[in-house]
């Protein structure tokens, strides 16, 4: 009875070892970019045969979100690191918008990830979402990637924007009518 009892334990040993390995295995191939610009993007490239360059890269939390070109074409994109330290790709994606914006949840909290070029040299973005509003100061810089920590909500994207220029004149608004005016920044 004692043989048949070491036996069975044996190979379910065995056997959960082979679980574990397998699934270490999947995990490591699932999570397998190291974060740098060049792993980026050849991890795209082998995924849509589209040639990117990364301009921007900013951490947080649990996420690595960037910013990249194709052609003329802007886009951004997120990565989620694992327990192994590496990344996994949440999404990417690219088209004519002009500001590149997206409400993320990290294990700190959510974000507002605002990114671009910055051709009209905006100074500032004063976004709203729900009912408050964020002043957001962007970068003078070519390619700009800010993160701003907001107030939980369920919304992806911001409700409206308006953008300013780097001497303070309003650029445009986004969802938000001409003669409006915007709530309070908080």
């Amino acid at each position: 009875m004692k043989k048949s009892y070491i036996g069975v334990t044996a190979l379910a040993a065995v056997l959960l070892g082979i679980v574990l390995a397998v699934g270490i295995s999947q995990y490591g191939h699932k999570y397998s970019i190291s974060g740098s610009a060049a792993d980026i993007e050849r991890d795209i490239a082998s995924r849509s045969g589209m040639e990117i360059e990364i301009r921007e890269r900013v951490v947080t939390d649990d996420k690595l979100h960037f910013v990249f070109t194709v052609g003329q074409t802007v886009g951004s994109g997120e990565l989620k690191r694992g327990w192994n330290r590496r990344y996994k790709l949440e999404y990417y994606g690219h088209g004519t918008n002009g500001i590149r914006e997206r409400i993320v949840e990290t294990s700190g909290g959510q974000y507002l990830m605002l990114a671009g070029r910055n051709d009209e040299r905006i100074g500032r973005i004063h976004a709203i979402i729900d009912e408050a509003a964020y002043d957001v100061a962007i970068p003078d810089a070519p390619y700009y990637l800010v993160m701003t920590p907001v107030r939980s909500t369920n919304r992806e994207f911001t409700t409206a924007m308006l953008v300013y220029d780097r001497e303070g004149r309003e650029l445009r608004r986004i969802n938000l009518p001409a003669d409006a005016a915007s709530p309070p920044t908080r």
